[in-house]
């Protein structure tokens, strides 16, 4: 024997909207996952006297190539930097779409639901 719903039910519609509301929220702390991923990634030395994508200086390497003048390990470094720095910038602009999505997602979501109470 099926339990139908009588026609002024509105669980339906209650469970729906918080569907909706957890995907929104799901969706922006995804893209603060990323974001904080790209952080802990862009920190992360490329090298023993390298410098790191968010942070680059490289005092170290360009003090050892004053000292010996003839190992270039700075610019090495700084090419090593330089590449190291791509995912890490595609990451952070990956986790502000995520976030900038998810709260348009809401504002459409808020958007439907005035314009549904008004019809």
């Amino acid at each position: 024997m099926a339990v139908r719903d009588s026609p002024g039910n509105t669980t339906k519609a209650i469970h729906r909207d918080l569907g909706q509301r957890r995907g929104w929220i799901l969706t922006i702390a995804v893209g603060f996952a990323v974001q904080i991923l790209s952080v802990v990634i862009g920190l992360k030395t490329v090298g023993p006297l390298c410098g790191s994508p968010l942070l680059p200086q490289s005092r170290a390497a360009e003090m050892a190539d004053l000292q010996l003048r003839t190992t270039e390990l700075a610019a090495e470094c700084y090419r090593n930097i330089d590449s190291a720095s791509v995912p890490v910038w595609l990451l952070m602009a990956l986790g502000i779409g995520i976030v900038l999505t998810g709260v348009a997602v809401r504002i459409v979501a808020i958007r439907r639901s005035i314009d549904s109470t008004r019809s």
